[in-house]
C-alpha cells in the first residue's frame, strides 16, 4: 500500500486517553530523549492556555494485529506532548506566564476547573501518516529535524516586541554597510545579527557602554511607544560609520577590527572623542594608526606591547560586559589620538 497522510485534530484530553491506554507512543526509537528545560515546558503550557496555535504534530498511524486497535507513534512532537503530560502530573509550575495571567505560577492541581478544561479541550493539528515503512518514517523524522535551528535572542526580540526602538533598529540593520564591510555575513544578517549589533550601538551612543544582557531587552521593553532620541542617534551613528568607512574603505582587510565586538569599541571611541571635542586625525593618519595597532594585535606574544595584550584579553573574555568594553574603548581612543 502506498503511503498517505491525513490532517486531523486531536484535543489534549483525547491524546491523554490514548497515551494512558497504550495507543500513543511518544518515544519511538528514532526520537531523541526529552530535552526541554522546565521553563520551555512552562512556556508551552502558557501558550496553550492563551489559545495560541502550536506547530503541527506528526503521528504514524497503524492498526495492532493483536488488539485491532488503532495505535499512534509520534514522529514529530515528542517534546510538546511530554511537556503537556508532565504538567498534568503536577510536575512543574507555570513560571513563564505573565504575572498578570490568572494561571501565573500555578500547577495543574491549582488551576481552576475552567483553566483545566481549556487545556483538555485544546486542539493539536495532527498529520496522520499511514502505509509508510519504518525506513521511510525514520527518513521523514530526520528531514523534519535536520535543519531545525533554535531562535537566537534577537530573533526572539523580533518575534515578541513591537514599538519605536524595534522599528529604528531594524531600519538601520537593513543598511548595506554591515554586509559590505564584512561585519556580518549575509546568513548572519538574515538571522538578525546586524540588528542586535545596531541595538547595542544605539544604546552605546545614548548611554555609553552597558551590559548587553541587561540593556538590550530593557530598551525593547521601555521604548515601545516612542524613542525620541532615535533620529539624533541614527544621525550620529551614520556619521561615525562614514568616518570609519573613509579612513578604512575595506574593513574586511582588518580581521580583528571588523569583528562586532571591536567595531563596538571603535564606534564608542569615536563617539566619546567627538563628545570631548578632541581633534580627530585626518582619515589617512587614522588609518595608519589603526593599521599599526591591528598589526600589533597580530604580532607574536613576545613582540606585543602591553596595550595590545590588554586589548586581546578584553576582546576575548566576557566581551558583552561593561568592564572589557570600557577597556577596549579607552585603548582605541588612545590609538586614534596617537598615544599608543
Amino acid at each position: 500500500m502506498a503511503g498517505k497522510y491525513v490532517t486531523t485534530t486531536k484535543d489534549v484530553g483525547l491524546l491523554r486517553q490514548l497515551y494512558e491506554a497504550g495507543q500513543l507512543s511518544i518515544s519511538p526509537e528514532f526520537q531523541r530523549n526529552a530535552v526541554w528545560s522546565r521553563p520551555a515546558k512552562a512556556y508551552l503550557i502558557d501558550t496553550i492556555l492563551a489559545g495560541i496555535p502550536i506547530p503541527v504534530l506528526y503521528f504514524q498511524r497503524s492498526v495492532s494485529a493483536q488488539t485491532s486497535r488503532v495505535e499512534y507513534a509520534v514522529v514529530d512532537g515528542q517534546q510538546r506532548l511530554n511537556a503537556v503530560f508532565l504538567f498534568m502530573e503536577n510536575r512543574f509550575s507555570l513560571t513563564e506566564s505573565p504575572e498578570d495571567a490568572p494561571w501565573h505560577r500555578k500547577r495543574w492541581k491549582t488551576l481552576s476547573s475552567d483553566e483545566r478544561e481549556r487545556i483538555l479541550s485544546y486542539d493539536f493539528v495532527v498529520q496522520e501518516l499511514s502505509g509508510y515503512d519504518p525506513r521511510r518514517i525514520r527518513d521523514m523524522f530526520q528531514r523534519m529535524n535536520r535543519y531545525v535551528v533554535a531562535l537566537n535572542p534577537q530573533e526572539l526580540r523580533h518575534a515578541s516586541h513591537e514599538g519605536a526602538f524595534k522599528i529604528l533598529v531594524e531600519a538601520i540593520g537593513s543598511w548595506p554597510f554591515w554586509v559590505d564591510q564584512g561585519i556580518v555575513t549575509r546568513q548572519a544578517k538574515d538571522r538578525m545579527r546586524a540588528d542586535e549589533l545596531v541595538a547595542e550601538l544605539l544604546i552605546l551612543l545614548n548611554e555609553g557602554p552597558q551590559d548587553k544582557k541587561e540593556s538590550v531587552d530593557l530598551y525593547y521593553n521601555s521604548f515601545r511607544e516612542s524613542f525620541e532620541a532615535g533620529p539624533a542617534l541614527q544621525g550620529e551613528l551614520k556619521a561615525i560609520l562614514d568616518a570609519i568607512g573613509t579612513a578604512i574603505p575595506n574593513l574586511r582587510q582588518y580581521p580583528l577590527l571588523k569583528r562586532p565586538v571591536n567595531l563596538y569599541a571603535l564606534v564608542g571611541a569615536l563617539s566619546e572623542l567627538r563628545a570631548e571635542d578632541e581633534p580627530l586625525p585626518k582619515p589617512d593618519l587614522m588609518r595608519e594608526r589603526l593599521d599599526a595597532f591591528n598589526l600589533g594585535l597580530n604580532a607574536s606574544e613576545d613582540a606585543r606591547r602591553p596595550e595590545h595584550t590588554r586589548y586581546i584579553i578584553a576582546q576575548s573574555r566576557q566581551t558583552d560586559n561593561v568592564k572589557p568594553r570600557r577597556t577596549r574603548i579607552d585603548i582605541l581612543k588612545n590609538v586614534i589620538l596617537g598615544k599608543v
